[in-house]
């Protein structure tokens, strides 16, 4: 008999009554991870640390209103993740052009993308299951397509699986991901996540032009502050262009394994050595997009505030406006 305990409830209702289900999952070792059907999001995380204390090490909202003001917190992201530059895009012959949300470009699947829709959801055997359906041309997009998102918690490991499923009735781009926010200090510490050590597994990542969408190059990662294939302190990274506007990262690495059997391999991994906290990532995907917060600000309801640098993301798709650039897969 699996072990992990799964609990629906109410966490509130959008402007137009529909209603927003939470999902909490739990399993032997206390482990626990929250998710709500507005956007499909993980809304906390919560593991021990090495005094047994249990840590939310998530950034996630305990009101609905926040979720609406504050999209991509924690959210599934798509119809393509990242950034689609000039929002427009040739397929098979056709031009596209996109709802843009980030100057002239398309951030994130559009202004109202996957991380803005209330998913159908439901527990399926020891799965939560999210689906949504996106209409033919929703957002500028050819087809229709039926999203799927299946959120699983193992039962004797720390581990939270998730699988995404896109059916579609013409030939359309698809590019999901994930986008958390950790900060293995905790939620709600006023400790940022510059004593974090982080170790991407990477010899090379994407050039970005001045408006951050990618320039098609890719670069070695020696001898640059993009070289994080040993255990790094983020603080001493992060200060190295502190005259930058942004100042952290907000950069695609290129994953070591070069498989094409869809195998899960290690892109990264981040730990705190302050409480021993410590977290992994494995995918199927070529890449990850690493995010350090850059440009977060935001007061909470619970009475925290996510200031720039609160959590990071560690995004794993596919290369970002691959759609554009004919020599990424």
């Amino acid at each position: 008999m699996n072990q992990v305990k799964i609990e629906e409830s109410l966490f509130g209702k959008l402007p137009d009554k529909q209603i927003v289900k939470k999902y909490t999952m739990t399993n032997k070792n206390g482990f626990s991870v929250s998710l709500i059907s507005y956007g499909a999001s993980i809304q906390s995380v919560l593991t021990k640390d090495k005094a047994g204390k249990m840590v939310n090490i998530a950034l996630g909202f305990e009101t609905i209103e926040e979720y609406l003001s504050n999209p991509y917190i924690g959210s599934t992201i798509g119809r393509v993740s990242n950034r689609i530059a000039r929002s427009r895009f040739e397929l098979n012959g056709n031009v596209y052009h996109l709802e843009k949300n980030e100057g002239g470009n398309t951030l994130h699947g559009r202004p109202k993308g996957l991380a803005m829709k209330n998913w159908a959801s439901a527990i399926v055997d020891n799965h939560v299951k999210f689906s949504y359906v996106s209409a033919d041309g929703e957002g500028g997009f050819p087809g229709e397509v039926w999203f799927d998102a299946w959120f699983k918690l193992e039962e004797n490991e720390n581990t939270l699986s998730i699988e995404y499923k896109a059916i579609t009735d013409k030939p359309t781009p698809v590019n999901m991901t994930n986008h958390f926010y950790f900060n293995l200090n905790g939620r709600d510490s006023t400790d940022r996540i510059y004593n974090h050590l982080i170790k991407i597994n990477s010899d090379k990542y994407l050039e970005l032009n001045t408006d951050n969408t990618v320039s098609g190059n890719c670069k070695q990662v020696d001898q640059s502050k993009y070289d994080l294939r040993d255990f790094t302190l983020l603080a001493e990274r992060i200060s190295i262009d502190a005259d930058w506007p942004e100042n952290g990262f907000d950069n695609y690495f290129l994953g070591n394994n070069n498989s094409s059997d869809l195998a899960l391999s290690v892109l990264a991994s981040v730990k705190n050595p302050s409480n021993g906290i410590m977290f992994e990532l494995k995918s199927n995907q070529p890449g990850l997009y690493f995010y350090t917060g850059n440009f977060l600000d935001i007061s909470t309801s619970h009475g925290s505030h996510f200031k720039k640098h609160h959590g990071f993301c560690l995004e794993a798709h596919n290369y970002p406006d691959s759609l554009n650039h004919k020599q990424f897969p």
